[in-house]
């Protein structure tokens, strides 16, 4: 998500894409515009990200406590959840997460404190949305 000069984009251009992530062979990384783009995307990019997390949390708890499941049941929902629309990183590594058992053999998961700090990008991204009249109701 590199902003700034566009004269110099095609000179960092291929040391960028080379390192970047890969979608379908393709990398994940293209010039987004000037001076500041690059970090306004950045923060747009963890908004929709914190959403996401929120929803994995919430789909969780209803699993967990209104459902009854055990971990194990939940990694197998998550699993079935990732091969279809809603196949994304984060719900495979949700699944790996809730698959890990510590040395004891209980699911690692129930040990973490339910707690979470920030950054401030989710903040940041809040506060743009209010300043631009848009909802951000995962996250606000």
């Amino acid at each position: 998500m590199p902003g700034g000069s566009d004269a110099a984009w095609p000179e960092i251009k291929e040391i960028f894409q080379k390192t970047a992530a890969q979608s379908d062979g393709e990398p994940c990384c293209d010039w987004v515009g000037q001076t500041g783009a690059g970090h306004y995307v950045k923060m747009v990019h963890n908004g929709i990200e914190y959403g996401d997390m929120q929803l994995i949390g919430e789909a969780y708890d209803i699993l967990k406590r209104g459902l009854g499941l055990h971990e194990s049941e939940i990694a197998d929902i998550f699993t079935e959840w990732n091969t279809g629309v809603l196949d994304s990183f984060l719900i495979e590594i949700t699944r790996d997460i809730l698959k890990y058992n510590d040395d004891d053999g209980e699911p690692l998961v129930t040990k973490i404190l339910d707690s979470a700090g920030q950054k401030g990008t989710g903040k940041w991204t809040a506060i743009n949305a209010l300043d631009l009249g848009q909802p951000v109701t995962l996250i606000g």
